[in-house]
């Protein structure tokens, strides 16, 4: 009973993989700089999150659910209810496996914004897990440095 089974399993083994599955010839920060345009900028989240995201990503921002499927129900509407939100990324910063991601996000033109850090850790061709830190850009600043 047993035999046709490992058989079975054996013969899946051998079947083509899909792309991304395969050993993955982008650096981690390739990955991360193709997901944020994607989902930043161009703002297709739905296709940035399943191109790029693994189905178990870890979601450390406290007042998001862990997972793709719940980044994915908690972003679209948020885009949609935002339409004229606006994300620049300013700088790729790469450490092995963890990818910083320094933008500047605007929900208008005239918004001052935030600045925010994304950091994601990439395994193969996916983004495993997020942490994220948001700055409000300040009307004043002590110096005259910027903060991008």
């Amino acid at each position: 009973m047993r035999l046709p089974l490992i058989a079975a399993l054996a013969a899946a083994a051998l079947l083509p993989q899909p792309a991304m599955a395969a050993a993955c010839k982008l650096t981690p920060k390739q990955v991360v700089t193709r997901f944020m345009t994607q989902f930043y900028v161009q703002k297709d989240v739905r296709g940035a999150f399943e191109t790029w995201v693994d189905q178990s990503y870890i979601q450390h921002n406290p007042m998001a659910a862990t997972g793709r499927d719940a980044a994915i129900g908690f972003l679209e509407p948020f885009f949609k209810a935002n339409p004229a939100i606006r994300y620049e990324i300013k700088r790729v910063i790469a450490d092995g496996n963890l990818v910083a991601v320094h933008s500047w996000g605007r929900f208008s033109e005239s918004d001052r914004g935030v600045a925010v850090v994304d950091i994601l850790r990439v395994k193969g061709c996916r983004v495993m897990e997020h942490w994220d830190v948001v700055q409000p850009v300040p009307e004043k600043a002590a110096n005259s440095n910027g903060m991008f």
